[in-house]
């Protein structure tokens, strides 16, 4: 492995930090160059990172020549801007989702594999301390067969919020509503405990609030997974304020109470763990939704001499935007 990675940050808007300062940080790592179509925005960033700044990302590619890229992008540009980079031949780690849809994934995927480049996705809250004593419990078999999960995303979103960034408001730009944007790391650590492949959706997208976003702002629904757990999940954004995100689960000789980076796992036999993961010291900042992990995985990826993490985070960020894609066809009336 390389000493330095020599890295640019494609998109300046709010997630950029979580980006931007574990690059700074970080001993395999050097922030070379950000883009933003928005002038001012890349170079108030560059600024941040000390760095040069573009505002067309072919002219950075071709110029700086960069070993790896981080996209911050709307939804929709991920997959076109990924292939763009892989086929220039920097390695890429893209926010989540993968894209806005599970056709542009895959060929992210594709391309990631003919140019043998290395593409990793962003699900950081894997990586929080909470979710992995968790996990660590549910595979030493601690808690014995997981039976069942929940998820609840309860936020609030309104039209100024759509305001901001008009991609968001519609499915060909954004994939979906608060299945993809605000809940989708909640489904995503469902499936991951599940540690199974999705065997049946069923599911209910609706657009209850007065905005005027094409894309669902509510949605609930059950999902069986082929070990014989299953998982319902309610999300909406119509709620009077952004409450702690809830993740519950019911194991043969536990259960599992997650709130907002503090969780309890309560044995049968009378013991509890608790854990919790609210410092958001390496936040940079920016919302505490975030969490704090960006630096953990973006630490990840970069010591990953034989790609082996970049493609299991890929992979599993593929399934993820799979289960995303089942959601909305089971609330058509097609099944998983």
């Amino acid at each position: 492995m390389q000493n330095k990675y020599r890295v640019c940050v494609i998109g300046c808007g709010v997630i950029a930090p979580n980006h931007i300062k574990p690059l700074l940080e970080n001993e395999t790592t050097e922030l070379v160059a950000v883009c933003d179509i928005i002038e001012e925005r890349a170079k108030a960033r560059a600024e941040m990172g000390n760095c040069a700044y573009y505002t067309d990302y072919h002219k950075m590619l071709e110029e700086v020549k960069p070993d790896a890229v981080h996209l911050c992008l709307p939804h929709y540009l991920h997959s076109p801007v990924a292939i763009d980079c892989m086929r220039a031949g920097a390695d890429v780690l893209c926010e989540k989702p993968m894209d806005a849809s599970y056709e542009a994934a895959l060929r992210m995927k594709e391309v990631a594999e003919e140019t043998g480049k290395r593409l990793g996705v962003i699900f950081q809250n894997r990586y929080n301390a909470e979710n992995q004593t968790i996990l660590q419990s549910l595979r030493s078999g601690d808690m014995g067969k997981l039976i069942a999960l929940r998820g609840e995303v309860c936020w609030k979103r309104d039209q100024a919020y759509y305001n901001s960034g008009e991609w968001r408001s519609d499915y060909a730009t954004a994939g979906g509503g608060v299945i993809i944007n605000q809940a989708i790391h909640t489904l995503d650590l469902l499936r991951y405990f599940a540690d199974s492949p999705v065997a049946d959706v069923r599911a209910t997208v609706s657009h209850h609030g007065d905005t005027a976003a094409e894309v669902e702002d509510t949605a609930e629904g059950l999902i069986t997974f082929e070990n014989g757990a299953r998982a319902l999940f309610y999300f909406t954004i119509n709620n009077f304020e952004d409450e702690a995100i809830r993740v519950t689960l019911k194991c043969e000789k536990a259960r599992v109470e997650s709130r907002a980076g503090d969780c309890c796992i309560r044995f049968l036999d009378g013991h509890d763990v608790n854990v919790s993961n609210m410092d958001h010291a390496k936040n940079s900042g920016a919302k505490a939704c975030y969490g704090s992990s960006h630096a953990i995985q973006i630490d990840d990826f970069y010591h990953d001499p034989d790609g082996s993490r970049a493609r299991w985070m890929m992979d599993e960020a593929l399934k993820t935007q799979k289960l995303v894609d089942a959601i909305l066809k089971a609330s058509q009336g097609v099944h998983a």
